[in-house]
């Protein structure tokens, strides 16, 4: 690892590890995300930024230089690294893509069931699925974009 000015290296491979570039690239911990939707049902404030890093399943995505599990060091870099890095996305995109993975938590509970015809297009169409998958992703940053665009009016006239 390197300090938080530089990008963090995932070391356990000798050869350049590329990291995740975006928020959908990241491991989560669904439990972490499920537990989220609670408090939030239950009137807590948060801050997306800090509970989007806070559900990052660090260890299963990166080692240390030599190939160990992060020890918290190496995670507290690569949250700040990442804080860094995603600080300007809007908050419609963090909360889209926390809820993407709720959702999916859910339905792998089977809290969610899919009817069988549409589980019928994953198996037997992926590329369809995959599809499907890619226009909901990008409808995501598209909302994100306007959102984080968008200027109150007072603030336009002053």
């Amino acid at each position: 690892m390197t300090d938080s000015t530089q990008r963090p290296q995932n070391a356990g491979n000798r050869e350049q590890v590329s990291l995740p570039e975006t928020p959908h690239d990241l491991p989560y911990d669904r439990a972490k995300i499920d537990a989220l939707l609670e408090r939030v049902r239950k009137g807590e404030e948060i801050t997306l930024l800090d509970e989007l890093l806070a559900a990052v399943d660090w260890r299963s995505a990166f080692t240390a230089d030599d190939g160990s599990a992060l020890d918290v060091e190496g995670i507290v870099t690569l949250r700040e690294y990442y804080r860094e890095k995603f600080s300007d996305i809007g908050p419609v995109y963090i909360a889209e893509l926390l809820s993407t993975e709720f959702m999916t938590e859910q339905r792998a509970r089977k809290n969610i069931v899919f009817s069988e015809r549409l589980l019928e297009i994953g198996r037997n169409e992926p590329d369809l699925w995959q599809e499907i998958r890619l226009f909901f992703r990008r409808k995501e940053f598209a909302t994100a974009m306007l959102v984080h665009a968008h200027k109150e009016r007072e603030e336009q006239e002053s």
